[in-house]
Order: C-alpha cells, then sequence, then structure tokens
C-alpha cells in the first residue's frame, strides 16, 4: 500500500486565499472555545443574567 502523503508536492505553494481561509477558521474556532470558556466556566452567573426574565421578579 502507498503512503499517500509521500505523493504530495512539496514545493507546490498554497494560494493566499486558502491559506487566509484556514486562518479565518482557525481563529473563529478559537473565539469559540474562548467564548464557552468565559461564559460557561468562568462566570456562569452572566448567562443566567442574560436570560432573566426582568417581568418575573418586579421587585428587582
Amino acid at each position: 500500500m502507498n503512503n499517500p502523503f509521500k505523493e504530495i508536492i512539496s514545493d507546490e505553494k498554497l494560494p493566499e486565499y486558502i491559506r487566509q481561509k484556514v486562518i479565518d477558521d482557525i481563529n473563529l474556532i478559537k473565539l469559540s472555545i474562548d467564548m464557552a470558556d468565559l461564559f460557561m466556566v468562568k462566570s456562569p452567573g452572566v448567562l443566567g443574567t442574560l436570560f432573566d426574565d426582568k417581568n418575573k421578579n418586579p421587585d428587582k
């Protein structure tokens, strides 16, 4: 069985728009992980205040 990775041409450069798309996707994933970490791990009470119904408790 041939190794398909040996058939990749190493001298060929990736087009800039594909490279930028990959970098943008990685940045979006990193941002999503950071936001999930912020709201779910570090400050779970913040998420509750976002969805708190003000009409539920008029005393507040």
